[in-house]
């Protein structure tokens, strides 16, 4: 607040903050309430709007927000931490607006991981609009082989508008069936997933670690990508008008389409800018595969080859 004059009258200078307008930690959410968890000294009994009275689970958290208010979930535990005992899985983000989100710029979790406590679940399952995740380091539990760590439960036909995946570890140490799946028959029109790492070196983690149904106007950017069983980012047939630029992706294997596989009948993507290595090595063999003739844009990508570096002297 300052002092300014006009003439002869002196006038201050006053900021009005909305009370849609939530700071915690230097940090502004633009919700109606930000909601914080922490799994080593809150309780769900508590009203979680501060960091003195946090919640316990992240289900409670959920079960506080109001759908379309844009409320904040803050995960306040540090490293080392695992996940509360009794949250329910998967996650289900299920109130349009909803952001959870890490209380740093990277995920607050340890090895032991932020995740399921039984095998073969999602971690998380997103089931309404305008929903973001980020700065959270999120997989499954690490004895499944079927769990996705960031997948929906909607039935096919149903829909998910503008979800956004930022800043996120997904799937370390653990053998996923996707890190990132749209689901079966389900649309995720204005996709956005950027700035995430998938898995870690020379392990694979998933069969996919991003696979594609229908996600019109979407965009995969700026992505590290380690190895999956399969493809790296899999477009399926459904799957229209993305954008999949700048990611850096380490197949698994010495296959075709290994890094980025469109199938037959995915059509007007824009695929630019990714840089990829050959697998095993074999440059015969392309990282970038496109299955059928369908009208995808395949711009100017990278491919390169394994190398050993001499020795130093």
């Amino acid at each position: 607040m300052g002092m300014y004059w006009r003439g002869q009258h002196k006038f201050k200078n006053v900021h009005f903050v909305p009370d849609a307008i939530i700071t915690g930690f230097g940090v502004e959410y633009p919700g109606q309430h930000v909601y914080y968890v922490d799994d080593t000294a809150g309780s769900d009994s508590a009203d979680g709007l501060s960091v003195q009275t946090p919640l316990y689970t992240i289900e409670a958290a959920i079960a506080k927000c109001t759908a379309n208010a844009y409320d904040a979930i803050v995960v306040m535990q540090k490293s080392p931490s695992t996940h509360a005992t009794g949250e329910s899985w998967p996650i289900d983000l299920d109130k349009q607006g909803i952001l959870l989100t890490g209380l740093y710029s990277r995920g607050l979790v340890s090895d032991s991981g932020f995740g399921p406590g039984t095998a073969d679940e999602n971690c998380v399952n997103i089931g309404a609009n305008h929903v973001a995740v980020t700065n959270l380091y999120l997989q499954v539990h690490s004895g499944g082989t079927l769990g996705n760590v960031v997948s929906t439960d909607l039935a096919a036909g149903s829909g998910v508008y503008g979800f956004t995946l930022r800043n996120c570890w997904v799937g370390l140490q653990n053998t996923a069936l996707y890190g990132f799946y749209t689901g079966d028959s389900v649309d995720w029109p204005y996709l956005l997933i950027e700035g995430c790492t998938f898995g870690v070196p020379n392990a694979s983690n998933y069969t996919n670690a991003i696979r594609l149904f229908n996600a019109s106007f979407g965009m995969i950017r700026n992505n590290i990508i380690y190895p999956a069983s399969s493809y790296c980012i899999s477009l399926l047939a459904s799957c229209g008008n993305v954008g999949i630029f700048d990611n850096k992706i380490t197949p698994s294997a010495d296959t075709d389409g290994y890094g980025i596989y469109c199938t037959a009948g995915s059509s007007d993507n824009f695929i630019a800018g990714n840089m990829s290595g050959y697998g095993a090595g074999t440059a015969t063999n392309h990282p970038f595969f496109d299955a059928g003739a369908a009208n995808n844009n395949w711009g100017w990508n990278t491919e390169q080859e394994h190398e050993t570096l001499p020795d130093a002297t």
